[in-house]
């Protein structure tokens, strides 16, 4: 049926729905009911409840990385700056979208089943490999230390976005604050 306010209304409540319970006990009736719609319009939109799954991911993941996108244009070409501003923008966005969080969580803890690890590992590489190509230019421009190594740097800097999620989710929301961001930055990457 293509993609509208309906297709995203549909969306938005189902993450809240997956978020709230659990893939199993999210039927396709509760989605139907929370989104407003019949059960029968559901299927008009998601042939499957695993497709609205995988389409509520992808809406998570479209949000992140169009704020990424923004951030480039503006400091692409100071690598340092842009790491520090996408995680500052990954953690506001952790806390300011509780569902979403909840969401990306179920997506890390469910990775047994293969579609969703294969959405989760498309998203997790596209987000290493950017980071390994900033953390190689910070490197050339002088501005991190030669010695790191771009793609374990990248994957420590990706797997901190679980990190954060984890403290959200655990209520250790004191620790999370852009120093804090900066502090482990620091220590990952050996900024110059």
């Amino acid at each position: 049926m293509g993609n509208g306010p309906r297709h995203e209304q549909i969306i938005i409540s189902s993450i809240e729905v997956f978020s709230r319970t659990n893939y199993d006990k999210a039927t396709t009736a509760l989605l139907a009911r929370e989104a407003g719609i019949a059960e029968g319009t559901l299927y008009k939109y998601f042939s499957s409840k695993k497709e609205l799954f995988l389409a509520c991911c992808r809406y998570v993941e479209d949000l992140l990385v169009d704020r990424y996108r923004e951030i480039y244009k503006q400091y692409g070409d100071q690598p340092v700056e842009y790491l520090k501003r996408v995680a500052r923008s990954y953690l506001d966005f952790v806390l300011e979208n509780p569902n979403m969080r909840k969401f990306l969580a179920f997506i890390l803890n469910n990775s047994f089943d293969e579609d969703f690890r294969n959405e989760l590992e498309s998203f997790v590489r596209l987000n290493v490999d950017a980071t390994e190509r900033m953390i190689r230019l910070g490197i050339e421009k002088g501005e991190i230390a030669s010695e790191i190594d771009p793609r374990g740097a990248s994957w420590l800097f990706v797997g901190g976005y679980f990190t954060l999620i984890l403290m959200a989710e655990i209520g250790a929301t004191d620790a999370l604050s852009p120093q804090y961001l900066d502090s482990l930055f620091l220590a990952v990457m050996r900024c110059n």
